[in-house]
């Protein structure tokens, strides 16, 4: 759905869906192989996953699947993966229920908050501004990051949302902004610590970043 959505609003622009695809795989990739090298995920983790995890050195076996409420206070399995796994059908759609709603109340606040963020720079920012900084091949890949950070619009709508910057800001930039914004946004750092300690979503934020600033400064310098 990314892949078609991207293409629809990149239809004249097609390097920009292939780097899309590429840097984004080239990217998560390498973030997950450095990661590879900590054998033990226990520093990196929270305490509650901590205690609902098997940490051995080459194998991490989950049985309980945590519930994405970190900003809610709350921590629940959603459903057990060995012998003990629910049966009640009535229970697994209310559980289902529950958790759906969770979700909704904590990424639905921070969506709205990024919706009126992105209105606030439309209205209030001066397009000389925006167009200063959209022409810069460095300032406008640092905007677009910060803007994709900020925003935290689903992957699959995106790109027509950088569309609209198309004939402001650099190639590169709109690269930083598609690839950028769905590894690190509000909504995933609240999700990210579900899961992982502090120290973790640093390190995960910095590789991200740098690997995409630097990939989308090599575009704007090709290009230009």
């Amino acid at each position: 759905m990314v892949i078609w959505a991207t293409w629809t609003a990149f239809r004249d622009q097609p390097e920009v869906v292939l780097w899309r695809i590429g840097l984004s795989f080239v990217i998560a990739t390498t973030i997950a192989w450095i990661f590879s090298f900590q054998t033990d995920l226990r520093p990196l983790l929270q305490t509650s996953v901590t205690r609902s995890l098997l940490v051995n050195k080459n194998l991490v076996d989950s049985t309980d699947t945590i519930a994405g409420t970190y900003f809610l206070g709350e921590s629940q399995p959603l459903l057990r993966n060995n012998n003990t796994m629910i049966r009640n059908q009535a229970k697994k759609w209310s559980l289902f229920l529950d958790n759906t709603l969770g979700e909704l109340r904590e990424l639905g606040g921070i969506l709205v908050i990024g919706s009126a963020i992105a209105a606030v720079i439309q209205v209030i920012v001066p397009r000389e501004v925006i167009l200063d900084l959209g022409q810069g091949p460095v300032t406008s890949i640092i905007a677009m990051m910060a803007l994709a950070g900020l925003v935290s619009i689903c992957s699959t709508v995106d790109a027509f949302f950088a569309l609209s910057f198309a004939s402001t800001f650099t190639t590169g930039s709109l690269l930083a902004f598609l690839v950028f914004g769905p590894m690190i946004d509000l909504k995933a750092i609240g999700l990210l610590f579900t899961l992982f300690q502090r120290r973790a979503i640093i390190y995960l934020f910095l590789l991200a970043g740098q690997m995409t600033f630097l990939a989308a400064l090599f575009i704007n310098l090709r290009i230009s």
